[in-house]
């Protein structure tokens, strides 16, 4: 094609790439956004019956994606778009009326050069446009691969992580293939050359559970639950198959058997959200009584969890007497996504659990060793502030000065917040200066 009749949609793709700009992270939803806009045009030409002009527009696309993207400095986005670009292309391949094994072929060499992981777990969503001809293609390619890969690999006594990545990379594709077409004769046959695995066992029961086959599904759960007692999965655990079976048995019927799981799943890892699936399953008389469970149960493992559920249930007084039995230390390890929540709530009725938050929250600041603190320091004296007010209101001076004493002996050398501290300490007012007096006391500096 000469230059003087060059697809105008080709300009429009190189301007909203933009190859002379870096794209910082902050920009990069607007320039995916952008980059949207361009292909919904592209998307356009195969309803309007010009597939095989979209073919070729794809391809550029795609290939100036791969150009771009060493300066976009944030990739996630971008993976998410060039599936959708990719699955356009192999859908308006289709359209053209191309051909399949020649589609296969491509979309094969796309994934095997792809250096940034733009492709990665793509037949997910590529399969889902597959025509019936692509599909068996592409499927025989895989299964090629696959056994190309095992025939180097001895087996015996082998579990499934000791197989070559080959291997398991050709089976995890496979995989995707019988998941997304609900095909568990085909998965459970792959896994019984390779072994199974616990996130095998999870999509087994949740394509079960999607016929309706209950008890089956269950099966597998239960096998999966297995398989984490006798094995170390990386990056893996068993919530969901927990979350799982308690849905499973409710289904059938078991109401004493689901709440028994919950509660064993409470109990192994307390948070607010354990007990919220807990509270699902109990009877609504005796919802007291398993919520005292609860409480009691949460109070020996993390202190940060118990405080969640605490704040949750509205448990004050029992919040309030754990906060003052537990030391300052442990107080201070805790986020001040925890904390700050409960000292808002605590500040009317118990005031020196209040004030012992307020506490830990600034030392928090002091003790902490990121190099960006002293940007908190403000938070860190709003902080003190508040913790003074309280043990005086509450006639505890004697711990007001013991925070004086610490804070005085260990954080006197950060210049930029002792000053401020002092002024707390006096009772000298901290309010902030207003606009007018900031620009006025800046306009002086500027002058000098």
């Amino acid at each position: 094609m000469t230059k003087n009749k060059q697809d105008p949609l080709i300009f429009i793709i190189e301007q909203a790439l933009g190859y002379d700009q870096f794209i910082s992270s902050r920009a990069v939803f607007g320039f995916v956004n952008d980059l949207e806009k361009v292909q919904a045009r592209i998307d356009d030409l195969i309803t309007q019956g010009d597939a095989k002009r979209a073919v070729g527009l794809y391809e550029l696309f795609m290939a100036g994606c791969i150009e771009k993207i060493d300066a976009i400095d944030c990739e996630c986005e971008m993976g998410d778009f060039f599936e959708d670009l990719f699955c356009s292309w192999v859908h308006a391949r289709q359209e053209a009326g191309l051909d399949p094994q020649e589609t296969v072929h491509q979309m094969f060499k796309m994934m095997d050069h792809d250096d940034y992981g733009l492709c990665y777990e793509i037949e997910k969503d590529v399969v889902k446009v597959l025509g019936k001809k692509e599909f068996v293609t592409f499927k025989e390619e895989i299964y090629s691969r696959f056994e190309k890969a095992l025939s180097l690999t001895k087996t015996d006594g082998k579990k499934h992580n000791d197989f070559s990545w080959g291997v398991r990379k050709n089976a995890e594709i496979l995989k995707a293939i019988f998941e997304v077409k609900k095909n568990v004769k085909e998965y459970l046959k792959l896994c019984e050359r390779i072994g199974i695995t616990l996130k095998d066992c999870e999509v087994i029961a949740i394509i079960y559970k999607g016929k309706r086959k209950w008890s089956k599904a269950l099966e597998f759960v239960e096998q999966g639950l297995s398989l984490e007692k006798e094995n170390d999965w990386p990056n893996r655990s068993s919530y969901g198959l927990s979350e799982l079976k308690r849905e499973l048995l409710s289904k059938l019927g078991n109401k004493k058997e689901v709440l028994q799981v919950a509660w064993e799943d409470f109990r192994y890892a307390p948070s607010k959200y354990s007990y919220e699936d807990l509270m699902k399953y109990v009877p609504k008389k005796d919802k007291k009584l398993w919520h005292d469970k609860s409480i009691v149960e949460a109070k020996k493992e993390s202190l940060d969890d118990f405080i969640d559920i605490c704040v949750m249930t509205k448990e004050w007084d029992i919040l309030a007497e754990h906060i003052l039995s537990v030391s300052h230390e442990e107080l201070e390890d805790i986020s001040h996504y925890t904390t700050e929540e409960a000292a808002k709530k605590l500040l009317k009725n118990y005031e020196v659990a209040a004030a012992k938050i307020y506490r830990a929250l600034g030392l928090r600041i002091l003790k902490s060793k990121s190099s960006k603190k002293s940007q908190y320091y403000p938070s860190a004296l709003n902080h003190f502030e508040e913790a003074k007010k309280l043990y005086q209101k509450t006639d505890l001076n004697k711990e007001w000065q013991l925070i004086i004493d610490d804070v005085r002996r260990n954080h006197s050398r950060k210049s930029s917040f002792i000053g401020n501290f002092e002024d707390i300490v006096k009772g000298i007012s901290r309010e902030e200066p207003s606009f007018l007096q900031r620009a006025q006391d800046r306009w002086k500096k500027q002058m000098v």
